[in-house]
């Protein structure tokens, strides 16, 4: 009876682990939104974003960590014979009501990271583009303050750039 009762704690538990990581997705995808607005509007609060996206990420690495080890013991508390090593594996073997809830969590988790993902690229793309505009503009300005290469005082004449050295003219 005691493994019983393990198995549903250990279902109830699982389920809670991919609510809490749902919410994190949700949250990630919030500030990635913040993140772009940043981009494009230069804000200051770009690095506290990056920040927070981190400590979003972390949470989510040990949520799939716990995620995984939840499957692994309820796996072990199935009868002998059924190998369901990944959640898709496990769901046949749990009550209907409780595989259709954490599918339905699956498929939005699903949802959500595809979202944060392309977000996350649209953001690193934008992010690039303002890097180039650095760069050119960096560039401009060492340019425009570089003195030209046969730059004279005033008075002075221009120095040939393909001159011999010696007044002498040559021809081919």
């Amino acid at each position: 009876m005691v493994e019983h009762d393990t198995f549903s704690a250990n279902v109830m538990e699982l389920e809670q682990t991919l609510v809490r990581q749902f919410r994190v997705l949700q949250n990630l995808i919030e500030i990635t939104r913040k993140e772009r607005e940043a981009i494009l509007n230069q804000q200051d609060s770009l690095m506290r974003l990056v920040e927070e996206k981190e400590a979003l990420l972390d949470q989510l690495g040990i949520l799939e960590d716990d995620r995984r080890h939840l499957v692994q013991e309820i796996s072990l508390g199935l009868q002998p014979g059924c190998d369901a090593d990944s959640l898709k594996d496990l769901l046949p073997h749990l009550q209907k009501e409780q595989s259709m809830r954490i599918e339905r969590l699956v498929e939005g988790i699903t949802t959500l990271a595809g979202e944060s993902r392309e977000l996350n690229s649209a953001n690193h793309a934008l992010a690039l583009v303002r890097l180039d505009w650095v760069k050119a503009a960096q560039w401009f300005l060492a340019g425009s303050v570089q003195p030209e290469v046969d730059y004279r005082p005033p008075g002075n004449a221009p120095a040939l750039k393909d001159s011999g050295g010696w007044g002498i003219e040559v021809r081919a």
